[in-house]
């Protein structure tokens, strides 16, 4: 988080915010942090989590790191909001960022909802359901949306190339990982019939017993 703090903050150097408000610049600093380390980091830790570690409770675990991201996405977005009432500089520019910005964090919102009745669908018919798929994908194509969607913010903040890049290479590695996992996961674990698969990076428990909760919740199907 502290990178991200700084690669907005050297950004906020460049001489077009020269005559911007102190704290307006401090907003948009705080709006870059708090966003970025939710969509280019939290959000996938959580998704990335799911799909490689297995415990009891690991459900839980995911749904609170998500719901902990999505808090400071709704932080993140007030101070957008704060931010584009009052224009100044290159703020007055537009790229589709604030649009793009407040349908992505409005679109989240089923995210949990979703999460939660694919939990109880499992639980009454102990299968994966289409609730599974969907809230997999709908993840997967929002969050990705709210990557993109901040290299789009450094640009109308009128960020630095470094700054810029140096997002780039965060988001994009993460980005990566996750959708390594997630297609590593989905060929590893064909055939489970726990909620989430098995582990996908560790090794399969075939032939044993299935936990309590069965740890995992039908992701795989995605």
């Amino acid at each position: 988080m502290a990178l991200l703090a700084l690669v907005l903050t050297l950004g906020l150097a460049n001489p077009a915010w020269a005559h911007v408000n102190p704290d307006r610049r401090n907003a948009v600093t705080a709006h870059g942090t708090i966003m970025g380390f939710a969509f280019a980091v939290l959000f996938p830790l959580g998704a990335i989590l799911i799909r490689t570690a297995s415990f009891r409770g690991l459900v839980w675990i995911h749904a609170g790191i998500q719901a902990f991201a999505y808090l400071l996405a709704l932080a993140g977005l007030g101070l957008g909001v704060y931010i584009a009432i009052y224009p100044e500089s290159q703020l007055t520019a537009s790229n589709g960022h604030p649009i793009i910005g407040i349908i992505v964090v409005g679109a989240l919102v089923f995210q949990p909802i979703g999460g939660l009745i694919h939990h109880y669908m499992y639980k009454k018919y102990h299968r994966r359901t289409i609730w599974a798929i969907t809230h997999v994908w709908w993840g997967r194509i929002i969050l990705t949306l709210g990557i993109i969607n901040g290299g789009l913010g450094l640009m109308l903040s009128g960020n630095t190339v470094k700054g810029e890049i140096a997002y780039g290479v965060i988001a994009g590695v993460m980005w990566l990982i996750w959708m390594a996992v997630a297609v590593w996961g989905h060929l590893r674990s064909r055939g489970t019939s726990g909620e989430t698969g098995e582990n996908a990076l560790g090794h399969s428990d075939a032939g044993s017993s299935p936990s309590p909760d069965r740890y995992k919740e039908g992701y795989r199907a995605a």
